[in-house]
């Protein structure tokens, strides 16, 4: 049985990271469970001012777990008859290239790239020249050392920054896209302003994020935890409603062209049923990579491993933090599925949007207004 500890693991990057969750501080070996399903406005407001460093402390801890797990793609997928999930991802980030008019010869921003597995896809597909930006140093040399296995030096770059404030020039970019990176911001609106700024004028932009839909409500109890558990789980401050980034995309100055959650285009099996461990549907689709994956997810699995590694840690073989962190990727996996199923939250949500071509279009002005209610959409 593999290691639930990733390379290089010390107990300050666990500790690190449920420092900003748990209201303790002196108790940073086991998870503050109330504080994560349960958090008060004030915690989470407190939290949002610390983005980048939660985000960070995140990605520094599960990286290298989601490499072991996943592979190079860290994002969710629409599941395709006769695809496994591996197959599907692919698939899907063919067509998410298609959908964000990517053309060969392009200049293009990745914004949130991890360690660059769909910028590799695409830039093998397309044919442009693919910038990837991400707040992590491991990413960037992890990424840059598959990007060179992968014989895509000098069309793949990833550099270390923040997308709320992006170290490029402004009207630099033919293209921008992003995949389950822009919820990481506390503030969509500021984030795609920025973006707005370093795009050249009728460039498209499109996203694929995290997202409550509009089902969600903040006034139950239980679809709060739920949310609370998603934040937690996957590293977010602030998890963004569809309305709000809807209207914050118009605010930005983008023009709105089409959003669809791509949840409802799974139809060769349930999109959660890996991160839920659904042994059922794995028998059903195709893989053994992909059926064994989902077996180490299952509930039978995670009660046998715990099992194991408590008498691991009695005997000194192992340090008490690995329960802690088997728990900290329940919440990451549990959440998105259990929320899923709900119909209250998609990983998949998506924007496909245009810089205006005249710049003396104002955000929310009359005339977006007028051409937003003209194309047909697809709601949460």
């Amino acid at each position: 049985m593999s290691s639930h500890l990733p390379p290089n693991y010390t107990p300050a990057l666990l500790h690190r990271y449920l420092s900003h969750f748990n209201r303790d501080p002196s108790q940073l070996n086991v998870i503050d469970h109330d504080a994560v399903g349960y958090a008060t406005v004030e915690e989470r407001a407190a939290r949002a001012k610390k983005y980048n460093v939660v985000a960070s402390d995140y990605y520094d801890l599960v990286s290298p777990l989601y490499e072991q797990g996943w592979g190079q793609r860290f994002h969710y997928t629409p599941i395709f008859p006769g695809k496994s999930i591996t197959d599907s991802m692919t698939a899907y980030e063919h067509e998410f290239a298609r959908i964000a008019r990517l053309k060969p010869g392009m200049k293009v921003l990745d914004l949130g790239c991890g360690i660059g597995g769909p910028v590799r896809t695409i830039t093998k597909a397309i044919g442009c020249e693919i910038i990837g930006i991400t707040n992590s140093a491991w990413h960037v040399e992890r990424g840059t050392q598959l990007t060179k296995q992968a014989g895509l030096e000098g069309k793949v770059t990833l550099v270390q920054g923040n997308f709320v404030k992006l170290p490029f020039e402004d009207e630099s970019f033919d293209a921008a896209y992003s995949v389950e990176s822009l919820c990481y911001a506390p503030d969509p609106a500021e984030v795609y302003r920025e973006i707005k700024r370093i795009l050249k004028p009728g460039a498209p932009f499109t996203f694929h994020d995290f997202a409550m839909t509009k089902k969600f409500d903040e006034n139950d109890t239980e679809h709060a935890k739920i949310r609370n558990w998603v934040e937690f789980g996957n590293g977010i401050v602030k998890m963004p409603w569809v309305p709000d980034m809807r209207r914050c995309v118009v605010s930005a100055g983008f023009e709105l062209l089409a959003e669809e959650n791509m949840a409802d285009r799974s139809n060769g099996a349930p999109w959660y049923y890996g991160p839920a461990g659904d042994v059922s549907w794995a028998w059903r689709v195709p893989g053994w990579d992909d059926f064994f994956r989902v077996v180490k997810m299952s509930p039978l699995f995670l009660f046998i491993a715990k099992s194991i590694y408590r008498v691991l840690i009695l005997f000194g073989f192992a340090p008490p933090e690995t329960l802690t962190l088997m728990d900290t990727m329940w919440y990451c996996c549990r959440s998105v599925a259990i929320g899923g199923k709900m119909g209250i939250f998609t990983p998949m949500y998506v924007f496909t949007c245009r810089k205006p071509i005249t710049a003396n279009k104002r955000s929310g002005s009359a005339e977006q207004k007028q051409e937003q209610e003209k194309v047909e959409l697809k709601r949460a």
